[in-house]
């Protein structure tokens, strides 16, 4: 019975019931209280401004999001700065309630100390990146819908197609530039733990 009670216990405490998957987001365990503004940080200035930066070197399409009213990149000065902000607000809300569903901001997903490893961080890390794509691309539809009026889809007409293809290509680039550089400072965040067993 004291065996039974202890794995309903870790079942509860792991949220596997609709409770406890509440309490990730309404109630979240934080052991680094600077790390979900580092990570927002992250996702809201480093990850965007590296896709902007890309953008001018490559000379790809600019996205819908950066178009500040006109079709010439840096035409004024500071004029991406505010649409780069606020596109990235929206990636860095998606990340923090990725990061809460995955459980990111506790200890183990991000402490390597005492032999633990990276696989826990690696995990939980992919998790959070899952979750999150799945709001930007359910946001991304809502956003469709808005513009259009109602559902959309590949077939309608030549404008909905052109448009669906440039929301696809957006956020494929939003993962791709996100993806790489939170998993990379999330992987740097946990050396620091790693650094610290030496010392």
């Amino acid at each position: 019975n004291n065996n039974n009670n202890n794995n309903n216990n870790n079942n509860n405490n792991d949220g596997g019931d609709l409770s406890g998957i509440a309490s990730r987001f309404l109630a979240p365990r934080i052991d680094d209280i600077g790390l979900p503004l580092a990570d927002a940080l992250t996702a809201q200035i480093v990850a965007p401004s590296f896709q902007v930066f890309a953008i001018a070197v490559t000379q790809s399409p600019i996205p819908s999001w950066l178009r500040p009213g006109t079709q010439t990149l840096f035409a004024t000065r500071g004029s991406l700065l505010a649409p780069t902000l606020i596109h990235g607000a929206g990636l860095a809300c998606c990340w923090t309630l990725g990061a809460l569903a995955a459980r990111a901001f506790e200890a183990d997903a991000f402490n390597v100390s005492g032999g633990r490893g990276y696989s826990e961080v690696i995990a939980r890390t992919l998790k959070a990146g899952a979750f999150a794509t799945g709001l930007l691309i359910l946001a991304t539809q809502i956003d469709l819908t808005n513009e259009f009026g109602g559902y959309v889809q590949l077939g309608y007409s030549d404008v909905t197609d052109a448009r669906i293809a440039q929301a696809l290509d957006e956020v494929l680039r939003d993962i791709l530039f996100e993806a790489s550089t939170l998993f990379g400072w999330r992987m740097y965040r946990a050396s620091l733990t790693a650094n610290a067993d030496k010392q």
